[in-house]
């Protein structure tokens, strides 16, 4: 009879080899392809505009580079997303900055591409761990979507459509100047 591997941990992580990203899903090890010109473009756009707004009023840290943040202990789930806000609030929370902070963001960014695993398990993750707003940006179809608890999720898909987050206060821009296309 085999028995079933014991969950992964985030210590575990360190053992792995570089060149791939990384995330555990309720103690299954994901592993994803590094990401591709099109998502780190995206990627570096979203979190220059994040983070001059937060930066320009003090209203916390923005963190890109996929950095893991815990949602869940025993079993771990450790995401990453693709830009994470992390608001003064929060960051006075986090005890070590070394390593995978247990507070949750409070704006999570995905950028989702077909071949990746379902975004619905990891909206729902995100949630669940506290986060206050995720945005999943589809770039081949032009589109942000907001999840918020409690709240039916917002398609946006019209380029002049504004793009507006009560975790960010005061923050605006067009759906379109978010994608790059401005």
């Amino acid at each position: 009879m085999a028995r079933a591997a014991p969950p992964w941990t985030a210590k575990e992580l360190a053992r792995l080899p570089e060149g791939w990203r990384y995330e555990i899903d309720e103690g299954e090890l994901v592993i994803m392809a590094p990401a591709g010109f099109e998502h780190g473009d995206l990627t570096s756009g979203v979190d220059e505009r994040l983070r001059r707004f937060v930066r320009e009023h003090g209203l916390g840290r923005v963190i890109a580079g996929e950095t893991g943040f815990y949602l869940r202990r025993d079993p771990d789930t450790l995401r990453a997303p693709d830009v994470a806000f992390v608001s003064t609030e929060r960051l006075a929370k986090i005890v070590d900055r070394r390593g995978f902070p247990e507070v949750p963001p409070d704006l999570a960014v995905e950028i989702h591409l077909p071949d990746e695993p379902a975004m619905e398990d990891k909206v729902r993750q995100y949630l669940a761990a506290g986060v206050r707003s995720v945005w999943v940006i589809d770039p081949r179809r032009r589109t942000l979507t907001q999840h918020r608890p409690g709240e039916a999720p917002r398609l946006l898909a019209d380029p002049a459509a504004p793009v507006e987050d009560p975790v960010l206060p005061g923050f605006a821009c067009r759906l379109a100047e978010l994608l790059g296309e401005d």
